[in-house]
């Protein structure tokens, strides 16, 4: 799958879950993350993003990109690399595929969130006030739930979650879920 002529320049937000791969599942993978923060600011994360494929880009190297379409540019920014990016819509397509998103979303209209997004909300809200002075508040109004999904890797902080569902005024859900989503999509990558 990879070995050191391969980089992946992943979104912070999947962090947990891609150490654990590579520790539980033996994968050769070098992997760079990007600050899970950076998909509420466009101009922020393609400035990252292109730093970090310049950074690593080298003839005969190959450049491989976990993230979602956070950026409407994504495919021209990692095509002008060469770069491959996984076959997911986002983060949490990346870890259920888009198939049981749509299936959960048709039983009610709902957000999702992993466990790196509730180890990163607050940092994304305060950097889209603070870049943006966006009210994320508002962003809710059509949500009729919240469902974590759980992996096992990590334990979901609790305190977090509930901080997360007070701001948002929605109930929570957990979802249970494998990592062989995502373990399929890099072994495709």
């Amino acid at each position: 799958m990879a070995g050191k002529d391969v980089i992946f320049i992943s979104c912070g937000i999947l962090r947990e879950e891609l150490e654990y791969l590579v520790r539980e599942k033996a994968l050769d993978m070098s992997l760079v993350f990007l600050d899970a923060a950076l998909h509420v600011n466009f101009d922020l994360l393609k400035t990252r993003l292109v730093e970090t494929l310049e950074e690593h880009y080298l003839p005969g190297r190959r450049l491989k990109v976990i993230y979602g379409h956070c950026h409407p540019e994504i495919m021209e920014i990692v095509g002008r690399y060469g770069a491959q990016k996984i076959a997911a819509g986002n983060c949490l397509e990346a870890l259920v595929g888009a198939e049981e998103i749509s299936r959960l979303n048709a039983e009610a209209t709902s957000f999702f969130l992993s466990v790196g997004w509730v180890n990163n909300w607050e940092a994304m809200f305060t950097l889209g006030r603070e870049t943006l002075g966006f009210d994320f508040k508002d962003m809710f109004v059509h949500y009729k739930r919240i469902i974590v999904f759980d992996t096992g890797v990590i334990p979901i902080d609790e305190k977090k979650v509930e901080q997360f569902s007070g701001v948002t005024g929605l109930p929570v859900e957990r979802k249970k879920i494998a990592l062989d989503h995502l373990l399929d999509l890099l072994r495709r990558l």
